[in-house]
């Protein structure tokens, strides 16, 4: 595989995980949450914690999902998704 392809698959998998993390938040989060706020959610928790935005989005999908990635899989941006929406998710929000 070419950089370049490599570069457009990540690219691709990022935004697709942008759109569902974005959805997965508005839903979570209520009707009045707009898809805006769950972005800029995201690009917040993204900073603050220095892990890149689309691997926080795959993360917290994953986390959504339930779905457990091997140990190499952004282990970081993982452990950032679970305390950052973890009880949300699980519906503990207190």
């Amino acid at each position: 595989m070419t950089i370049e392809a490599h570069r457009d698959t990540r690219a691709t998998r990022h935004l697709s995980a942008l759109d569902a993390a974005i959805q997965i938040l508005t839903t979570a989060r209520g009707s009045s949450y707009s898809a805006d706020q769950a972005f800029d959610e995201l690009l917040d928790s993204s900073m603050r914690h220095q892990v890149d935005v689309g691997d926080l989005a795959e993360a917290l999908a994953d986390l959504a999902d339930g779905i457990h990635p091997g140990a190499d899989d952004h282990r970081r941006a993982r452990d950032v998704a679970t305390r950052e929406w973890g009880a949300l998710l699980s519906g503990n929000t207190g």
